[in-house]
């Protein structure tokens, strides 16, 4: 079918009713484009329920409408609106019919609507709603793409044409093109297929035509085989993409033409040789990453997906999890297109819900309709290697949820077998009930004491003959077992089963020195996922430094969890640079600096999912003499660090100091250098400097030109510098944007993870000197962005252009 986009043109407002309307109490909808979050734009508060988990965010219903023409020809062909995702509990009507109803808010699907459209506009309506379902900030609304899908009495079946890599190497590959027509007419149909294999450099290297009849009422799948010769293959390091171009010709009527996308690669695993991508092995430098974009909250929009692949690309991943849910259609698209590596994740929690009215309440009904759309979109995406079935299911400690588990793994090979399923399994979570009993039903305290303590109580429950035992069946029926925080058990599961793969589905920050040696010694252990690679909104304060008697997760007004490597603007945290240097991706030495005005750190517990809150920085005016902590990471023998030339002194790195050389000095204004010395030789150096006493609001954007349809954005970083660039860490101050022309402002905020600033106002304050402004097109045409902040002021132009 025809595919074009449906995002325009829509509004928004609180759920209403006829009587509402016709007492005229009813609220206007605000005009949206999609994909839009309502939520992000709401108050939050304290008394928010659930408070933290959501970062404080609340509850709504609201509805979106949208008025159309009728496409041509809907009175004997087929239409359908695609969600790429509704968050949550969405209801469908259409000329005020019930059409449909999607309770996951994560999953995409398609109605067809085409039985209750007449002649002139028509509208749709789509509710949904968000009430203590989700423990982290869920967004609410339809906060992915739509798609209006048209087509013929006969026509290619939505998610109609899959491509399988039989074999491949740099010689030769074989594929399997399936074609799946669609027959709503009551007659036989006979209909030309033509197929086309279109390499990436847009040369059709093989083409084929057959005639296929489908019966009334049914559809057909029509197969192919192709030979390509010296084909390009799709890797991480080569993301090379291929297109597979589909003319239907009916014996009368409107051609139809599909074209989709694919990877030409192939995709093994085992004990021996572990994960191999086109025959060599890949380890995953991995890491979760929740739903939402920052200043963005859950909408959608594909550039801020393609940003945020390329950012973590460039910081050294090579895979991301989906935690804990289907990712995007378009996060999909821009790793297919960057070269990053997808561990797709279908729920948090099965039969339990996460919370009280979690999908849990719905899996049983909907689990296979689900997941079912889950495999059809990703079959053709060679980015995703692996499919997930859960997140810490408690299910899995017992019998019957290891029966359920089974169920989902038999129902994705029956759908895709090209791919291996695993599990994030945290071992406590199958001991979960005995752990309760343990600690006592009432005793809160201790319930939040073991929290705290997270890492250092669990090693011994992990390891135990009780996890054990209560791993064995879930763990068996899986490709790949996964655990989160459980890299204690490798070796023991190496020795007892020696034929088992094993992967780091989720683990501490902090720990990836500890965990990485196992990934490399092991070729069973593929990789390590951390906890994680993007920011994100909820679980607030999961990563704060919090005082002792406080609970697991921080007070009001705590925004974000507080783990990202990089933030929700996409700047790098020290730790991602320590990361790299673990991970062997980085030779020359990065500072981190530890702030002195982060407080007595003396008085407060450490979180186990943080790092330390340091800073690429040697600005801190009116500190001088202030004793300083600096880390160097280095995978060097020793470290040399020098202030204004002047050397401080040597400490060891390397691996067996954590890859950090330490020291401590008195703060001074200057230039603060960190040599590295490998073998009795100078291996590699960094510097950074004080920012000098002028300051310029200077503003940045990664393009300059940006095209003006709903999937583009621009990004303006906002930074207070001196004249040489260095940014100014200690200021604050509150930036107001103002955007004139062919854009909008679609968000504004900065990394303060307990910033209380509306992201959907035209202020905000910077956070250690810097903000991000994101900017959508709304029609062809130069878009000019002013930023003021008392009396400094600047601006930059950015030019919306036509497809």
């Amino acid at each position: 079918m025809r595919k074009t986009s449906f995002n325009t043109d829509w509004g928004v407002r609180h759920q209403t009713s006829p009587f509402l309307e016709i007492l005229g109490q009813a609220e206007a909808p605000q005009p949206v484009t999609l994909p839009h979050d309502w939520l992000i734009s709401q108050p939050r508060s304290a008394e928010n329920k659930p408070g933290a988990l959501t970062g404080y965010h609340g509850e709504d219903v609201v509805e979106y409408v949208k008025t159309f023409t009728a496409p041509d020809g809907f009175e004997t062909g087929r239409v359908e609106v695609q969600f790429d995702g509704v968050y949550r509990g969405a209801m469908m009507y259409v000329n005020d019919a019930f059409v449909a109803q999607r309770p996951y808010g994560y999953i995409p699907f398609s109605v067809r609507i085409d039985p209750y459209l007449h002649d002139g506009e028509n509208q749709i309506r789509v509710e949904c709603r968000n009430h203590l379902d989700a423990r982290w900030y869920s967004g609410l609304g339809i906060y992915r793409d739509t798609w209006l899908l048209t087509g013929g009495a006969t026509h290619i079946a939505r998610n109609g044409v899959r491509v399988r890599t039989r074999d491949a190497d740099a010689w030769k590959a074989v594929i399997d093109v399936t074609t799946t027509v669609e027959n709503d007419s009551q007659r036989l149909d006979t209909v030309t297929v033509i197929t086309e294999v279109v390499a990436p450099t847009g040369e059709i290297v093989a083409a084929e035509s057959a005639r296929l009849s489908v019966r009334p009422g049914e559809a057909a799948p029509f197969r192919q085989r192709f030979a390509l010769t010296k084909p390009s293959l799709w890797s991480p390091q080569t993301p090379s993409l291929h297109t597979v171009r589909t003319r239907l010709i009916p014996t009368s009527g409107v051609e139809e033409v599909h074209e989709e996308q694919f990877g030409i690669r192939t995709l093994n695993w085992d004990a021996q040789d572990g994960l191999l991508i086109n025959g060599q092995p890949v380890k995953l430098r991995g890491g979760c990453i929740h739903h939402d974009n920052g200043v963005l909250g859950a909408a959608t929009i594909a550039q801020a997906e393609e940003r945020r692949v390329q950012l973590l690309k460039d910081a050294g991943y090579n895979a991301i999890r989906s935690a804990h849910n289907p990712i995007s259609t378009v996060l999909l698209e821009a790793c297919d297109r960057i070269g990053m590596l997808v561990l797709d994740e279908f729920t948090d929690g099965w039969t339990t819900p996460t919370l009280g009215f979690g999908y849990g309440l719905d899996l049983n009904e909907w689990w296979q309709r689900d997941l079912t759309e889950l495999i059809e979109r990703d079959y053709n995406h060679p980015s995703v290697i692996m499919y997930s079935i859960g997140n810490e299911v408690a299910d899995t400690g017992n019998s019957w949820g290891a029966t359920f588990g089974r169920d989902l793994v038999d129902w994705i090979k029956s759908l895709d077998d090209t791919r291996p399923v695993t599990n994030s399994i945290n071992p406590m979570m199958t001991v979960l009930h005995d752990l309760k009993a343990e600690l006592g039903k009432d005793d809160s305290a201790g319930v939040n004491a073991f929290m705290r303590d997270l890492g250092e109580q669990t090693h011994d429950l992990v390891v135990s003959d009780l996890a054990t035992e209560r791993l064995e069946e879930p763990m068996s029926q899986l490709d790949i077992s996964g655990y989160n925080y459980a890299y204690g058990r490798y070796e023991l599961d190496i020795e007892r089963h020696p034929q088992r793969l094993l992967l780091g589905t989720e683990g501490l920050p902090g720990k990836l020195d500890e965990v990485w040696p196992y990934v490399v010694r092991y070729p069973q252990v593929i990789g390590e996922f951390s906890w994680t690679a993007w920011e994100y909104v909820g679980e607030a304060g999961l990563g704060a430094d919090k005082p002792a008697e406080e609970a697991f997760f921080g007070n009001y007004p705590w925004r974000f969890s507080g783990t990202g490597d990089l933030g929700i603007t996409g700047q790098r945290r020290t730790i991602s640079y320590w990361r790299e240097t673990v991970w062997g991706l980085r030779s020359a030495p990065f500072i981190a600096v530890h702030r002195p005005d982060a407080g007595d750190r003396d008085q407060l517990r450490p979180s186990i999912y943080t790092w330390s809150d340091s800073v690429n920085s040697w600005s801190f005016p009116g500190r001088e003499g202030a004793t300083l902590t600096v880390d160097v990471y280095s995978d060097a023998d020793e470290v040399e660090l020098l202030l204004n030339g002047n050397t401080i002194g040597r400490s060891p790195a390397g691996a067996e100091h954590r890859f950090i050389a330490s020291f401590q000095l008195p703060y001074q204004p200057g230039e603060l250098t960190a040599v590295a010395h490998r073998g009795g030789a100078e291996s590699g150096r960094s510097a950074i400097r004080t920012a000098g006493g002028d300051v310029t609001l200077t503003l940045s954007t990664e393009r300059k030109e940006i095209i003006a349809d709903d999937r583009d954005l621009a990004f303006i970083e906002i930074a207070f510098t001196d004249g040489q660039g260095t940014v100014h860490i200690s200021r604050g101050d509150e930036v107001t944007v103002t955007v004139s022309g062919s854009g909008a402002l679609q968000g504004l905020g900065s990394d303060n993870p307990a910033s209380e600033d509306d992201y959907t106002g035209a202020s905000c304050h910077a956070y250690r000197g810097r903000a991000l402004a994101v900017i959508r097109p709304t029609s062809a045409g130069p878009i000019t962005i002013r930023v003021e902040a008392g009396d400094l002021s600047s601006e930059v132009t950015v030019t919306a252009v036509e497809a």
